[in-house]
């Protein structure tokens, strides 16, 4: 069984696109997925920081956003 991840935003205090329930939200395939995803959400940053987050990994660009990324296991 392959991993899945699903993102929690602490300042919204939940899971992106879902109101209270986990398996309502987004399920990524892999870690580069949910860093494509963090760094298109977060568009409005300048270049030299986007070339910068680009060489970071998943977890650090979400730390730096204040998002945190749970494995999946189908809900279980």
């Amino acid at each position: 069984m392959m991993n899945k991840y699903v993102l929690w935003c602490n300042q919204r205090n939940q899971y992106y696109q879902a109101t209270n329930d986990i398996k309502e939200t987004i399920k990524f395939e892999s870690l580069k997925k949910v860093k494509d995803f963090l760094l298109e959400y977060h568009n409005d940053i300048d270049d030299d920081f986007r070339l910068a987050l680009s060489k970071a990994n998943a977890n650090e660009i979400a730390n730096e956003f204040d998002w945190e990324i749970k494995n999946y296991n189908g809900g279980r």
